[in-house]
């Protein structure tokens, strides 16, 4: 149910989030929620990590850097291939997200 644990655990701090996989039954889980309505300790602990540092998305800061770097755009044309203007003249073109290779034009 839900995104992989995994995936919570590379992009959330740490013991900031109850996961479905962790409990064998979903009675288990309803259990672990009550306790903690009931425990208010127990439940702030859930919320230690906020303060203890920041996140920043890499991508987006050096896109728009290279975006107020960039010459305004051309009006009217069309770009062929999204992967080369996204990452042209970005700080970090060797590494493109997964997601952006969708959009790279086949040669």
């Amino acid at each position: 149910m839900g995104a992989r644990r995994e995936d919570y655990l590379a992009a959330a701090p740490y013991h900031s989030f109850i996961h479905v996989d962790d409990f064998a039954s979903s009675k288990e889980l309803a259990e672990c929620l009550l306790l903690l309505i009931r425990d208010r300790t127990l439940y702030s602990e859930y919320f230690h990590w906020k303060g203890t540092g920041e996140f920043v998305s890499t991508y987006f800061w050096c896109r728009l850097c290279a975006m107020l770097h960039a010459p305004p755009p051309s009006r009217g044309g069309r770009t062929r291939d999204v992967s080369q203007w996204w990452t042209e003249g970005a700080c970090t073109a060797a590494k493109k997200p997964p997601a952006l290779q969708l959009f790279t034009r086949a040669n």
